[in-house]
């Protein structure tokens, strides 16, 4: 009874490992853990039941792959060809983890290598060390996997959480020894087995935890970086509103400051009166170029920026206005957008950006194209950045895609090799 039991804890911890190993390589497609959980769950334990009823090696291999592989493309935004491959991957290291804990302790306890089929202690214990080494081995490859890990999750923080499996390595071979050198009562047995359900269990939560901690940390900075970029974009949009407002009231006295000039008797008074009219015209000069003040507001401040930085920022706005979006995030969508091209355009040697809104078979397309001497950082599709500490860094894309999605808006680009151009595409539908 309790080794049927245990079986069955052993696939739920198997199914915790799995999902531990894919929730940090991939996104999850449902936002609920429960349901995750609750679909992991129920997989694992008819793969319990399973291996419980033929006892066979290789078709248990196989119902562990199949487990795995469902399991991945029903709770992650996973490909059929990744989900394979990782599937794999998980099963080889499953069966390493068992090998290694069978001959290993075969080896140190002089005992055969099939002992844990009739001995409920040593089939626990090895069961249990099998398995927090198939965790330790997982968790170190998707690691390795994530190549970002080695910046954002830095290692003097990864490494502490091993210090609990590796404890729990030396707690379980302690009770293999004392379950070979003594003939346990049920009740010492029902003990090793709470125990080493718990520990195991505990492992793993430790690693889930960290994990979940890790996803809400990020979230927070991400929500925090987009509501400093959005108080200081209200700020900057405020200045040109007041210089609009101030130049539309200079534009009013226009016929005023004609007479005073015809009166002035020199090219050279002409010119100071002028200059001391318009301080840095140049910088104050509105754009409107669409029927949503906030797109104009917002084109005058890059056509400033670009300008100040040299680069070529060309526009086209013609029948869409994007009205129905709201301000707020219009502005996050236009000045990330825009922001992300810019610092990108600024470093390469045709420095330009070209952005264009139109309106075509009831969509509003939104097209942003920008020199880009190399291909941009992604993993899975998605942008990653490759400024330092990108823990604080790369959410633009993130805001982007976001907002877009949050206004029945799809959100795709691309790069071309041949032209050295990132191309932005967000389509809207009202």
């Amino acid at each position: 009874m309790f080794k049927i039991l245990y079986s069955v804890f052993i696939f739920i911890f198997e199914m915790l490992i799995a999902y531990a190993f894919f929730s940090k390589n991939y996104t999850r497609r449902l936002k609920s853990n429960i349901i995750v959980f609750s679909i992991g769950l129920l997989l694992f334990t008819i793969g319990a039941i399973l291996f419980i009823f033929f006892e066979n090696e290789v078709i248990n291999l196989i119902i562990f792959f199949i487990i795995n592989f469902i399991f991945s493309l029903s709770c992650f935004k996973i490909s059929p060809k990744s989900a394979i491959v990782q599937s794999i991957i998980l099963e080889v290291l499953m069966y390493c983890s068992e090998l290694i804990t069978i001959f290993l302790c075969s080896a140190i306890t002089n005992i055969p290598t099939n002992t844990y089929k009739n001995n409920l202690v040593v089939y626990i214990v090895l069961s249990s060390i099998s398995k927090i080494l198939y965790l330790v081995f997982s968790q170190i490859l998707s690691f390795l996997i994530k190549k970002d890990n080695f910046t954002t999750i830095k290692i003097k923080y990864f490494l502490p959480l091993f210090i609990f499996p590796v404890l729990s390595l030396i707690i379980s071979t302690l009770f293999l020894f004392i379950g070979l050198e003594f003939n346990l009562s049920s009740s010492y047995q029902s003990t090793i087995f709470l125990i080493n359900t718990l520990i195991i269990f505990a492992c793993v939560f430790i690693f889930i935890y960290y994990q979940l901690m890790l996803e809400k940390e990020m979230k927070i900075t991400e929500l925090e970086t987009e509501k400093k970029s959005n108080e200081i974009d209200e700020k900057y949009l405020g200045i040109l509103e007041q210089q609009n407002d101030e130049l539309q009231m200079l534009f009013h006295d226009t016929k005023h400051h004609y007479m005073t000039l015809s009166n002035l008797e020199t090219t050279e008074d002409v010119k100071k009166y002028i200059e001391k009219l318009y301080p840095d015209l140049e910088n104050k000069n509105k754009v409107r170029v669409s029927n949503n003040r906030i797109i104009d507001v917002i084109i005058n401040k890059y056509t400033v920026l670009c300008k100040t930085k040299n680069v070529k920022f060309n526009y086209e706005v013609k029948t869409a206005d994007l009205q129905y979006i709201d301000n707020v995030e219009l502005s996050a969508i236009l000045n990330n957008a825009l922001d992300n091209a810019v610092e990108s355009a600024e470093t390469s040697a045709e420095k330009i950006i070209e952005l264009s809104l139109r309106h075509i078979n009831n969509m509003d397309l939104l097209s942003i194209v920008n020199s880009c001497d190399a291909a941009p950082n992604h993993k899975h599709g998605k942008l990653k950045t490759i400024k330092e500490q990108p823990e604080s860094h790369g959410f633009g894309s993130r805001i982007i895609e976001r907002h877009t999605k949050a206004n029945n808006g799809t959100y795709e680009w691309f790069y071309d090799d041949t032209e050295k151009k990132f191309h932005l595409t967000l389509v809207f539908q009202k």
